[in-house]
């Protein structure tokens, strides 16, 4: 079966965009175009294979330090030490390897330092440019904490400042940068060394086939444009069962379970409401009650009663229960990160993914919310050429990183079931961010309006709208004051 895995696995790759497209409420017709309008990473007919447009150097073991935030470029997804290679693990192969690739053409030792959680990881950072230390070559951020102020503190370079960075090359994604750019400054640097985080709907498929007759099939579904919300909540509402006690826990069934926090924004943005857009004239405006009122305060109401519901277990936020994962049995779907799916090959529950499901059949596709962090270069950087060489083939050479990670996720599950990777690769390929995500650090009030609906359903704040009032005036003025003084 290896064989047949390997065999469909390259012909999704080579259709896959690696690097999500950004839609801050503007989205291409092909969602899988580069700026030269070909597929990222793809080669076309009569096309050689891509040479790196750095020259080969000798910067004489010249230190290159990333340090990173763990909560979002995970551990062992991105650096790995010699002495902790798994045998075996392609993954791990390929991140050594592509470190010493690194150092072989330049010269440069890349180190990694864990910068801790999103609480911790800017600190020594700070210290570093605050003394002027060249102490550290790249920041990889959280998804957004942090990074507005890493900007308005002039803590990072605009990668327009490094020759040797070529953001024309399909292996960098300057559609996103360019729409998360400060006036026309690229202080967020996003390329295939970024490799995809998101949410996803998880499903028991044991469970799905006792319901077939009402269900259906779920992929044919997303295939044919029809997955949507109302669909979801009303399929997990047919499995509601008390195990005999007269208590609704976590020793029941139940047709969802999950984490009821963060994993709820992505619903707004499946649902295509963007929390910040850009109007005519390029000034950004927070949108939801100006463009879809009616749509918000809809799939906040949608989504407050599904969670609330007898078929509905949802951890708590701040404390989540592994007592009803998508493998217990006891659940029907979740909602859970990519990187979580690593965690289901072992288990006998068989577990398959769809993306999130759009508002209604009307809307053009699905929109998967980017959770990434993005990268940023130190303003104290010294060896300007040796940070720009580094950074740039870090990226180039992150091609066997990127398939070692899409088979790490997918596994043997490729070759039993080539639906769930057909879902992947719509995941992958329908990738969105928002600016009012990665800079919603900028103000608490943005940050409020970023979880609004969580905050409405999981601790018991006010509705969206009321909510939305109560934050929106301060939120703008924020992120007016942050593209005013950039």
């Amino acid at each position: 079966m290896k064989s047949v895995a390997t065999k469909i696995l390259a012909f999704l790759l080579a259709a896959l965009m690696v690097l999500p497209m950004v839609a801050c409420g503007e989205n291409t017709d092909d969602p899988n175009a580069s700026e030269s309008g070909t597929q990222a990473g793809a080669v076309t007919e009569g096309e050689t294979e891509r040479q790196p447009t750095v020259e080969k150097k000798d910067y004489q073991g010249a230190e290159f330090v990333a340090i990173y935030c763990s909560d979002t470029f995970n551990n062992g997804y991105f650096f790995i030490e010699e002495e902790n290679r798994k045998p075996g693990s392609d993954l791990d192969d390929a991140l050594y390897e592509r470190m010493m690739a690194v150092d072989e053409w330049l010269g440069v030792e890349v180190i990694a330092e864990d910068g801790g959680n999103f609480q911790e990881y800017t600190a020594g950072l700070k210290t570093s440019i605050s003394s002027g230390d060249d102490s550290y070559q790249m920041v990889m951020t959280h998804v957004y904490q942090e990074v507005a102020s890493l900007i308005t503190s002039n803590y990072l370079r605009d990668f327009n400042d490094f020759d040797s960075i070529n953001l024309e090359a399909d292996y960098w994604n300057s559609n996103l940068m360019e729409q998360l750019s400060i006036n026309d400054k690229m202080y967020c640097g996003y390329n295939d060394f970024c490799l995809a985080n998101c949410y996803l709907v998880a499903f028991n498929k044991d469970m799905v086939n006792e319901y077939a007759n009402t269900i259906g099939n779920l992929y044919e579904q997303v295939n044919n444009q029809e997955w949507t919300l109302d669909k979801f909540i009303s399929y997990s509402s047919l499995v509601s069962r008390d195990n005999g006690d007269g208590q609704w826990d976590e020793q029941d069934i139940y047709g969802f379970a999950g984490f009821a926090w963060v994993p709820l924004i992505s619903f707004q943005l499946s649902c295509d409401i963007p929390i910040v857009k850009k109007n005519e004239e390029g000034e950004l405006y927070i949108s939801p009650m100006e463009d879809d009122a009616d749509k918000i305060v809809a799939l906040d109401e949608m989504l407050y009663d599904f969670v609330n519901a007898d078929y509905t277990y949802t951890n708590n936020p701040f404390d989540p229960n592994p007592e009803l994962s998508i493998t217990s049995g006891r659940a029907m779907f979740s909602l859970m990160n990519n990187y979580g799916l690593v965690t289901t090959k072992e288990e006998k529950i068989p577990v398959g993914v769809l993306p999130y499901p759009k508002w209604d059949k009307d809307q053009a596709d699905y929109k998967t919310l980017n959770w990434n962090g993005v990268l940023g270069i130190p303003t104290t950087v010294k060896n300007m050429e040796m940070v720009g060489d580094a950074v740039e083939m870090l990226a180039f050479f992150s091609e066997d990183v990127t398939t070692a990670f899409y088979e790490t996720l997918l596994g043997a599950k490729v070759a039993e079931a080539p639906q769930d990777v057909e879902m992947l690769d719509i995941i992958w390929r329908t990738q969105v961010s928002d600016i009012g995500l990665v800079f919603s650090s900028v103000d608490p009030a943005m940050d409020r309006i970023l979880y609004a609906i969580p905050h409405h359903i999981s601790a018991n704040a006010a509705a969206y709208a009321t909510y939305y009032k109560q934050n929106k005036r301060a939120a703008q003025k924020a992120l007016d004051n942050m593209f005013a003084e950039k």
